[in-house]
């Protein structure tokens, strides 16, 4: 049985690039609401099976989200399967609510937040 590299959601598309990066991108015009985030979660942790990877998170530019999504710590089940995570925000908006999100929820592994994805890779790349 081939193994499963990429998985589209309600909310995302999970992928496994050609460098290893799993890469969630969120799609546009949708509301991110906490059982999509938990299915996000699910799909990552699936993809990430074998080992850790570096993970690379890709928001869609116009994005609607349920206050409570936040506020939503995914770190336990995502923490044994993560190198490093790099977030993609290319508005202004997106950008606070991704540094505030890494500000106030820990991570055991390093983040960042950048408004170019080639930024993001590049970050990524260097992290072991």
């Amino acid at each position: 049985m081939k193994p499963v590299d990429a998985i589209d959601l309600r909310l995302a598309v999970l992928s496994v690039r050609h460098d290893d990066i799993l890469e969630i991108r969120f799609k546009p015009d949708l509301l991110t609401d906490a059982a999509g985030v938990q299915e996000v979660v699910e799909a990552r942790r699936r993809l990430c099976e074998g080992a850790p990877r570096r993970v690379l998170v890709v928001l869609a530019a116009e994005v609607d989200f349920e206050l409570e999504v936040t506020t939503i710590d995914t770190t336990p089940q995502v923490a044994d399967r993560t190198v490093a995570e790099a977030t993609v925000a290319t508005t202004t908006l997106n950008e606070k609510v991704a540094r505030m999100y890494y500000h106030y929820l820990h991570h055991p592994f390093p983040t960042s937040v950048h408004t170019s994805e080639d930024a993001a890779v590049a970050w990524l790349l260097q992290q072991t």
